[in-house]
Parts: C-alpha cells; structure tokens; sequence
C-alpha cells in the first residue's frame, strides 16, 4: 500500500484513498500534486459558484473540490447562517494523477507523463507506519454544553410533535488547538492507519487541511448514471466479539434506526427524481450493515439514469446537502438547525468530491462526491469538526448525546485529544 512519507506546503497534495475498503467503485487510491490552478470562492449568489463548477466539471482536467455546509444553506435559500472561515467552493485542477489500485496492485500515472519524478518522491511503496512523536494529550472544547445538547434534542422533539420535521440532524461543533510538534500530515497517516474508511482525504488548500475519514458516499456519477448512499443508524464498536454482536443485533433490529434510515432514502429518492429519467430511480438495497473500526452503520444505496441535459450544477442544486445530515423535510429542518446549532458548519456535513474527465484511468468521466462526515479541518494549528446524528421523536436525548461522542471517537484518536470530563 502506498503511504505518506515527507511533505512540501508548496507541492499542494490531495490524495484520496479508499483505504482498500470492500465499497463499490472505491478501490483505489488517487493523488494530485502541484495543480496547475486553484480555486476559492464565496459569493452571496449560488449561481456564480453553480456556472463555475459547470466549467471545471466539464473540462479535461482533474478536480478536487469541497463545498461547505453553508453553500446548501445558499442553495436552498434557508437564510444567514453565522460566518465561517470556510468558502463555498475550493478547488484543485490537476494535469497529472498518481492511480493506485487496490485490487491489482498496481499504480500509474496519468496525464502529464513528465511529473513521474515528483509522485516518486512523494509517495513510495510500503506498508511501514508513518512516525510521528505521539501528540500532547488535551481536551476539545464543544460549542454545546452536555445540558445544551440534550434541551436542544427535546427541542426537535417538540418540533416533531408540531409537524415541522420529522428527523433533524444536530450536531455539535469540537474544537482542539494542536500541539506545535505535531503535523497534519501525521494526524492523517494515524487516523488512515487505525480507522480506514472508503472515502478517506487530504486536501491541502493555501490556508488549511482537509483531513477526512467519511464512510458515506453522496452521490457517484458515471456514464450517466447517478448513485447515492446514505447512513443513517449508528452503534459504537465493543471491546470484544460478544459485544461487537450484541450491538450489531441492537442495530438492525432498531426500527427507530431503521425508519430513520428510511425516511432519508424517500428524500433522496426525491432529490434523485428532479434529475432523472421518470421511472428509473430505485433503491438497490435498504439497511446494510457496515463496519467500521469505531462504529456501525446502516447503510442504503438509491440509483437512477439521468436526464440527458442534466448538468453537474442542476444535480448539485437538487440534491445538495446531502439529506442524511440535514434530516427530513430538508427545507424546513434545515431551518431549525439553523435556530439550534450557534455557529457555522463549514465543511463539517459539506461534501468533498472527484472529477476524473473522460480521458480518464476508466475511459469514462466520473464525478464522485462523499459527505463531509468524520472531516476536519486544520487552520492556524486549530482542527475543527462536527459531529451529531438524526433525531426522531423516539429519540432518547442522552443516547443521542452519546452517539456524537461516538462518531468523535476516530478523529479524536488521531489528534491525541479526548473528550473534556463534564460531557460524560
């Protein structure tokens, strides 16, 4: 398996790994280096960001690209939202991609054949674990009191009850200032190490690091076909096999996580019909488990053909956020997390996505985005990220509660930090 071994600020690294997880269409590991452009941009008008994102997404060249949780918030005209540091659109254009693949073993380069030099020395092969001293231990600080939380969860309930949404997702926002010795690059060596996930990331940006873990796909786009595949249903792993199975039956048995999983797949089912062909959205498969180091999920997979004039923007527009982490209806839910959580998401429950124009290692262009869950971003020495969950009117608001902190645990582990004792 490839692995990070040295960094450059100036190369402007993103690589994105699927970690050799069993997930379909991610089975490999694809790296740009150096791009030949990149791009920020944050306007009050969505529109300029939509035309934008048309050119790059259609263009010959590689992109890597995050959108944030505020641009949704745009999007869907839900109203301001508190000011971020995050802009609406980053982009990296690249003339050259390092291709590893998992299944053969074997990595190429595609594009500009004269960079072979600088992937060579950037990435090796090897499986030997990246050293890096082991990090101060410290506490993140949350912007929700435990008490806050859990008044906030009775909150949606009653929202609930008054038919205003039917699952919300809150999160909260975890902050945890890095001791100066340790890296970026080594938080994500250490978080790829011990918690591999199928949409794992590390995107350099002028200003900041994106370092990802997400296990969720948004939506996969090739030969004009269009997949997406939420998560909805959450246990923490057990300390052995007896209680890795006892949660696992817990979880897919749970007809509160099941229905959650539900109500998110008819939304995106939805979503999927303002940009396909009627008739040709399905579900392939309803509440599959999948396991991961820290959790379990539940996992769908809805599927459509898209209209022939579909372009990336009018699919952004009808399905961005991704439904999973605003919860149901979108449009109203998205305007009570915006009365509960007190600051801005920024790329936290944004998406990250990959586009590989035709000429491409498969002969065919894909567009692949992941939800920007178990995602944090690294500016100025401070890492920051959101965690939360969908709340139902069965919800039990310290179950909830301690569900975020689950979902904490992979990021947490790689930044050295802990959770402050006041939240247990």
């Amino acid at each position: 398996m490839p692995r990070l071994v040295s960094r450059s600020r100036e190369l402007g690294l993103c690589l994105l790994d699927s970690c050799n997880a069993q997930h379909p269409g991610s089975q490999k590991l694809i790296a740009g280096i150096d791009p030949v452009d990149t791009i920020e941009i944050t306007e009050k008008d969505p529109k300029t960001t939509l035309d934008l994102l048309d050119d790059i997404l259609s263009a010959d060249k590689t992109a890597v690209f995050t959108l944030s949780y505020e641009f949704g918030s745009k999007l869907q005209e839900i109203g301001d939202r508190p000011k971020s540091h995050e802009p609406d659109l980053f982009v990296s254009v690249f003339d050259a991609l390092l291709v590893h693949d998992y299944q053969s073993g074997v990595g190429t380069i595609h594009g500009n054949p004269s960079r072979i030099d600088d992937f060579y020395d950037l990435i090796v092969g090897g499986c030997d674990a990246y050293t890096h001293p082991d990090p101060i231990i410290g506490f993140v600080n949350s912007n929700f009191s435990k008490q806050h939380y859990l008044e906030a969860v009775d909150e949606i309930k009653e929202r609930v009850r008054a038919g205003d949404t039917y699952q919300t997702n809150l999160t909260q926002r975890l902050k945890y200032l890095m001791p100066g010795d340790l890296s970026a690059a080594a938080v994500f060596a250490k978080l790829r190490d011990n918690h591999p996930a199928p949409f794992t990331a590390f995107i350099e940006r002028p200003d900041s690091t994106v370092i990802s873990a997400s296990p969720e796909r948004f939506f996969r786009v090739e030969n004009n076909v269009i997949e997406a595949s939420p998560i909805k249903g959450t246990r923490p792993r057990g300390r052995n096999e007896q209680e890795d199975a006892k949660l696992v039956s817990e979880l897919i048995t749970s007809e509160k996580d099941r229905a959650e999983n539900t109500m998110i797949v008819d939304l995106l089912r939805n979503d999927l019909g303002r940009v396909c062909e009627y008739g040709s959205v399905e579900v392939r498969s309803l509440c599959m488990l999948q396991t991961l180091p820290t959790v379990f999920h539940l996992v769908s997979t809805i599927q459509g053909k898209l209209n022939n004039e579909a372009r990336p923007s009018e699919i952004i527009r009808a399905l961005f956020p991704c439904g999973s982490i605003t919860g149901a209806p979108k449009i109203s839910t998205m305007r009570i997390i915006n009365e509960l959580e007190n600051e801005a998401r920024g790329l936290s429950m944004g998406a990250l996505g990959v586009y590989i124009p035709k000429m491409g290692f498969d002969h065919s262009a894909v567009l692949d985005l992941s939800v920007a869950i178990r995602t944090m971003v690294i500016r100025d020495g401070l890492a920051t990220f959101n965690v939360g969950g969908g709340v139902t009117i069965e919800s039990d608001p310290k179950m909830e509660y301690e569900e975020s902190w689950s979902k904490a645990a992979a990021l947490l582990n790689a930044l050295g930090a802990r959770r402050p004792p006041e939240t247990f």
